[in-house]
This record gives C-alpha cells, structure tokens and sequence, in this order.
C-alpha cells in the first residue's frame, strides 16, 4: 500500500540523538529522525514536542512485527504554545518538580525537559512549551529566566 498519510502524536523525542517515536490511537508506532521533522514556517520553531499531534507520512505495511515503522515525513499542525510561569516546587534529588503557568495550570517539570543542564529552585521565573502526555501537563523545552540556578549534578 505504501505510504500512508495519519495523524499520530509525538510520544517521546530523544533532542540530543535527534530521533523519536509517534504512536496514534490504534496503538500503532512509528519511528522518525529529526531529518524528515517540518516543524513549520518559523525559523525560531522548537523540536518536536512529546504529546504534540503531526501528520505522518509511513509505511506500516512494509514493517517486520515488532519493529515500529519508519516515518518518511513528520508535519507539525500547530506550534506548540509558549509560555511563562514560576516554578512553584522541584527536587533535585529526584529530578522532578512543578511550574504554576501564567495560564493557572500546574504543570509536571523533569530535568531532562530543562535546557542548558542547569536545574531550576522553587520561586524562579521559566519559560517553556506546553506537553501532555499520559494525560498530564508537562513543561518542555523549559529555560530559567531569573535568578539562581542549581548545577545537574
């Protein structure tokens, strides 16, 4: 049948191996590398974002069982939102905390969504991208803003 046109959403991205996995509604998966990823007209536009919905190009047809396809092409619909909040509480220990939005949501942060390797205190101004995944808002791509940082240890 060839490639297919669906939409699936982003399940994780991997930024510093430039590669990710899609899934949809009927549990089917894909792979794609960061090279087959439009992310849209701005030059300023993030990575792909876990939980973002895209149009996929794939060929499920021509996959061995249990390997995921290979996406040819993945288009991204909307740009993710941007926007600021404070983080309201993180553990360093355990490398995860929450970031009460400008928008009153209370969003999920892991360390591994924050940029530049620098953890963020309680109290500090951030900006980031709105996830979901697992049915849970979750901060991506999160820089400090403000203040003092503690250092990934």
């Amino acid at each position: 049948m060839g490639d297919r046109d669906l939409f699936m959403r982003v399940r994780k991205y991997i930024q510093d191996r430039h590669y990710g996995f899609l899934s949809d509604n009927s549990g089917r998966e894909a792979f794609f590398h960061a090279s087959v990823f439009d992310g849209g007209t701005k030059e300023d536009s993030p990575p792909p974002v876990a939980g973002e919905e895209v149009l996929v190009d794939v060929d499920l047809d021509g996959t061995k069982e249990g390997v995921a396809a290979r996406a040819t092409r993945v288009r991204r619909l909307e740009e993710p939102k941007l926007l600021n909040g404070v983080v309201s509480s993180f553990n360093p220990d355990r490398g995860f905390g929450f970031v009460e939005g400008e928008d009153g949501i209370t969003y999920y942060l892991h360390r591994s969504e924050v940029l530049g390797g620098r953890l963020p205190l309680s109290g500090l101004k951030v900006e980031f991208r709105v996830s979901e995944q697992k049915h849970r808002a979750r901060a991506c791509y999160v820089e400090v803003l403000t203040g003092a940082s503690t250092d990934d240890a």
